[in-house]
């Protein structure tokens, strides 16, 4: 037998494409003023000027700027609601059987795998699932909206309450089976998983970076979850909430987004966004414009560009996830 995985039955146009445009995600394009309107996500040209300006997101910088002064003072100390600190609370979240870890953040056994960092959010599980037989697709289907439920509610348990999950979708990673020399129309479709992808928001702020991903293989049954759902931190020294104007951003992202596309015919989408940085060794965020250029065809480019008039300093280097 031979086995490969198909793509996805969710309709997600690409892992940046998803981040960039989670933020419409619920809503009406015109009652959504921190994503691109959703009518630019179907513009592909090489007129990049033309494009950037659709893309803008319609936010007011005045408006916008109170939002996360209130941030800033509803946080002082940062936000950092995840109850997962050592590997005995991912035992019990789970249901699984105490390790011997002794302290340790990684445990592995015959039957899975799984580990903790406190300081970067992230938690990570994995059950070994060779030689166990895939869900049948039916199956699947049926209990989609039970897991999804099952999932969301584990994620309430770790400490992410609904409120701070900006956009959350379930669907079913599809297997197709054949026997070696077989045609596709002979070939049986079966589930890997179950499985819900969610995205994390700060008073509707969306947190780049943050993100959950649970599965499943059944009521009861978690396959994987992957958790990064870090504390979260404005910069300490952004002390002024004073956006710069729709021109200043645009002539910022224009700059780019020629560097980017590079003569090539491109859409253009972008979100607001709490961007993590590094300060003095820590993580802290700062508050960007997300810009994404994406090609029909290829990988796409993403960069950021700083919404505040106050000039930051930090490290624009990988946040350290350990």
């Amino acid at each position: 037998m031979k086995t490969s995985t198909i793509r996805t039955r969710l309709g997600f146009a690409g892992l940046i494409g998803l981040l960039l445009l989670a933020p419409l995600a619920g809503h009406a394009a015109d009652t959504n003023d921190l994503g691109s309107p959703a009518e630019s996500a179907q513009s592909y040209s090489e007129d990049y000027a033309r494009l950037v300006d659709a893309a803008l997101p319609k936010f007011n910088a005045e408006v916008l700027g109170r939002r996360l002064a209130t941030v800033r003072a509803k946080y002082p100390d940062g936000n950092d609601p995840l109850r997962l600190r050592k590997i005995t609370d991912i035992e019990g979240l789970l249901g699984l059987p105490h390790s011997t870890a002794g302290g340790a953040d990684f445990v592995t056994t015959g039957k899975a795998t799984y580990g903790i960092s406190k300081g970067s959010g992230r938690v990570h599980y994995a059950r070994n699932l060779e030689g166990q037989p895939p869900m049948a697709f039916a199956e699947a289907q049926r209990s989609q909206r039970e897991l999804e439920a099952r999932h969301l509610d584990l994620l309430a348990q770790a400490g992410i309450e609904r409120e701070q999950v900006l956009f959350a979708k379930t669907g079913i990673m599809s297997l197709r089976t054949q026997a070696d020399g077989d045609s596709d129309d002979r070939s049986t479709l079966a589930a890997d998983s179950v499985f819900t992808y969610a995205l994390r928001n700060i008073d509707g702020l969306q947190v780049d970076g943050s993100e959950a991903k649970i599965a499943s293989r059944g009521p009861g049954d978690i396959v994987g979850m992957s958790l990064r759902w870090p504390g979260v931190l404005l910069h300490p020294k952004l002390t002024s909430f004073k956006l710069k104007s729709a021109e200043e951003l645009k002539r910022e992202a224009l700059a780019e987004v020629k560097r980017a596309a590079n003569g090539a015919v491109v859409n253009v989408q972008m979100a607001v966004v709490l961007r993590p940085v590094t300060l003095e060794g820590r993580r802290v965020y700062v508050p960007s414009l997300k810009v994404g250029v994406l090609p029909r065809d290829e990988a796409g480019a993403m960069f950021y560009v700083d919404l505040p008039q106050q000039q930051l300093t930090y490290d624009d280097g990988a946040v350290d996830d350990r």
